[in-house]
């Protein structure tokens, strides 16, 4: 089960990363890089984009933002006295969505977006997905964008002030910075153990042994199993049964009460991006949750908190610190625009009917669909797709332009083998590739809800540019993996 595999490798992924931001590995790669190289502007906006690309290769990109954001104030702290701190933000913006989608990119585990098209393309039985798992993605899927982050850091050297380069601060030097190397042991370790079993998985296809479960499906729920009972339930101190049942009890309590604290601070945050007052209202909110949560603690165990924000120092996770240092504002925007999307492309609709068909949704389809058909030169065909994929996701946001795509590329009738399955691929790719707009895919829209005064007009014009290189190589690379396949009817 590909699918299955895949959920567990983004899940693992996510408490991976979240491992290593609890040890305050990323500061500490941070400080080590400023130790040990030239503090310039470029420098800093290389480190940006690379660390951030590099990363959503293997863990989910969306995850990677909520990681690298604290990184990038930081990196901003730098520059001191800077007049144009809207352009320094849109630089900073742009260095991290752009690693971050293009990681996204490289791997079946770095968007969800991809684990979703294989999702779809497994249900239909598109010819070749039993090739796809997480190692075959990532043999093609690294090469292919090099080329992308390459083109994204000579936009964002070309585009930098002189002013913003006089700016850095030259000394930030921690003469004690060390390289982090259990942290990285650890995560090479693990990347290792994942990438081992992707790869059995793509060369052996080994058969189920247990309700439909295979050798590596059972491999990756068992370690799933280790790695949540090893972030959330063993104790770090002494280990003893109450120890345990505290980190058990303290991760259900604060599971519960999330609803309220997704409340409370996306209030918090929207009195701060948007100056509404609500101060009141999450602040009371606060303060019945500590005192509902300190009730249950405190009749248990006879301590009490003082903050939501308590760290839970007995488990190597802390799940209320994940749930706090989420960019709510972020995700607001993101449902803005699915909710607004979804109303726009349901006007229309036959309630008659179990699928959406709306005027506009089915215009777009339809126009989809005929431009796929009509295109019989692969050349021509994966040309207009990667550019209208690209461009239409800044309007429409990724999920929405697959969503849409998807069943036109299902009315296909190939020409060669693996035709609807690369289409699909193609679009995905394209769809994680829009760059310009905040709301184009999850990563812009947390990115742009976690950075204050941000340039519109510097990440549209950087965004362009890197659209256009995108979607001309994008169609490229995939143009060229259908000269592999055979060519015959279907």
């Amino acid at each position: 089960m590909n699918w299955l595999q895949n959920i567990i490798i983004l899940i693992i992924g996510f408490l991976l990363s979240q491992i290593l931001i609890a040890a305050k590995t990323h500061h500490r790669f941070i400080a080590y890089l400023l130790g040990h190289t030239r503090t310039t502007t470029g420098g800093l906006l290389t480190a940006t984009l690379l660390l951030s690309y590099s990363l959503s290769i293997f863990f989910s990109n969306t995850v990677v933002v909520l990681a690298m954001l604290p990184v990038v104030r930081k990196l901003m702290a730098v520059f001191k006295n800077v007049d144009n701190r809207k352009t320094l933000a849109a630089l900073f913006y742009c260095a991290l969505i752009f690693g971050a989608n293009t990681g996204g990119m490289a791997s079946l585990t770095g968007s969800p977006l991809n684990v979703a098209a294989v999702g779809f393309a497994s249900f239909h039985a598109f010819p070749g997905t039993e090739h796809l798992t997480f190692f075959s993605w990532l043999m093609v899927g690294i090469p292919a964008t090099l080329m992308l982050i390459l083109a994204g850091r000579w936009l964002l050297l070309m585009s930098t002030p002189v002013e913003l380069e006089l700016s850095v601060t030259p000394v930030l030097h921690g003469k004690g910075s060390l390289l982090p190397r259990k942290p990285l042991v650890f995560f090479i370790s693990n990347i290792t153990l994942i990438l081992i079993f992707s790869a059995f998985q793509f060369f052996f296809t080994p058969d189920p042994v247990i309700s439909g479960l295979n050798i590596i499906d059972l491999g990756l729920i068992l370690y799933l199993l280790v790695i949540l009972f090893f972030s959330f339930v063993f104790p770090r101190r002494a280990t003893t049964v109450r120890n345990a049942l505290k980190n058990i009890i303290f991760l259900v309590l604060y599971l519960t009460a999330f609803p309220i604290i997704f409340v409370s601070k996306t209030l918090e945050q929207l009195e701060k991006r948007l100056r509404i007052p609500s101060r009141k209202a999450y602040t009371a909110l606060d303060r019945f949750l500590l005192d509902m949560i300190n009730r249950f603690w405190k009749r248990l165990f006879g301590e009490t908190f003082t903050s939501l924000s308590i760290h839970n120092y007995n488990s190597v996770l802390s799940i209320n610190q994940i749930m706090l240092e989420i960019p709510y504002f972020g995700l607001l925007l993101m449902s803005f625009t699915a909710a607004l999307l979804l109303l726009i492309i349901s006007v229309g609709d036959n309630p008659a009917t179990s699928e959406i068909d709306g005027w506009l949704f089915v215009l777009f389809k339809n126009f989809s669909s005929q431009a796929i058909s009509s295109a019989e030169n692969p050349v021509l065909l994966f040309g207009i797709m990667g550019v209208s994929t690209i461009f239409a996701t800044e309007i429409f946001n990724n999920t929405t332009v697959l969503f849409v795509l998807a069943p036109a590329i299902l009315a296909v009738q190939p020409v060669f083998h693996s035709e609807q399955l690369l289409l699909l691929l193609l679009v995905t790719a394209a769809a994680s590739g829009a760059f310009m707009s905040p709301i184009a895919t999850p990563v812009n829209a947390l990115a742009f809800g976690g950075l204050e005064k941000v340039s519109i007009k510097t990440v549209l014009r950087l965004g362009f540019f890197l659209n256009i290189i995108a979607a001309i190589w994008i169609a490229t690379v995939f143009l060229m993996i259908s000269r592999i396949f055979p060519v015959e009817q279907v």
